[in-house]
């Protein structure tokens, strides 16, 4: 399928903040990428921001295409069944190469790099993915503590998107060959059980 202007800019600003995150992202390197000019960046976005919500946007999209956090679940999942599939979702995304990974690469070169529009991120997160977390931990805790439940969510995500945060080349390391796709699994599998174990080892209300 061709793609227009607009398109091949937010195509082309995944793949320079996936690889360089937010701050060292150069609109000259997205416009390079994308065939256009700084011009066209004005028109369709006006701001490096907004491109980068666009971008944020379209990488969430394709990596949930893929990886859906919440898509195959029954209407009557219980919050345990919840809080792991998005965890496993996550977990896929930080170890896919392809471009349902580019969000979580874009997301671990930028959330924690000064100068990164942080706020930004974290409104767009938040109804990505973090809203249905939030209520299932609530669910899962039994708590109705926002602290408690804000706590719970760090936790999780410290722990989901550990991988990712990893050094370039650090996962390789992981293995000593190209691993089997039942030794992906099981070590997702052994992280969502740190997951819960970590979130089972919260006090039942936050602390006064």
């Amino acid at each position: 399928m061709k793609l227009d202007a607009k398109e091949k800019l937010i195509r082309s600003a995944i793949d320079v903040f996936a690889e360089q995150g937010y701050r060292d992202g150069k609109i000259a390197d997205i416009v390079k990428g994308a065939g256009a000019n700084i011009a066209a960046v004005n028109y369709h976005f006006g701001s490096k921001d907004q491109l980068f919500v666009a971008a944020l946007r379209q990488a969430f999209a394709d990596a949930d295409e893929i990886y859906p956090s919440r898509g195959n679940l029954a209407e009557d999942a219980s919050a345990e069944q919840k809080i792991a599939a998005i965890a496993r979702a996550i977990l896929k995304r930080s170890l896919d190469d392809g471009k349902a990974g580019n969000f979580n690469r874009i997301m671990s070169r930028t959330m924690h790099v000064p100068g990164s529009p942080v706020e930004i991120i974290l409104k767009e997160v938040e109804d990505f993915e973090l809203k249905f977390l939030g209520a299932a931990l609530k669910e899962f805790l039994g708590t109705k503590s926002p602290k408690l439940i804000n706590w719970a969510v760090a936790v999780f995500i410290s722990l989901a998107t550990m991988i990712s945060k990893c050094p370039v080349g650090a996962k390789e390391h992981l293995f000593s060959q190209k691993p089997k796709q039942s030794q992906i699994d099981s070590m997702i599998e052994s992280q969502i059980d740190a997951i819960f174990a970590a979130l089972k080892a919260l006090p039942k209300q936050f602390p006064k």
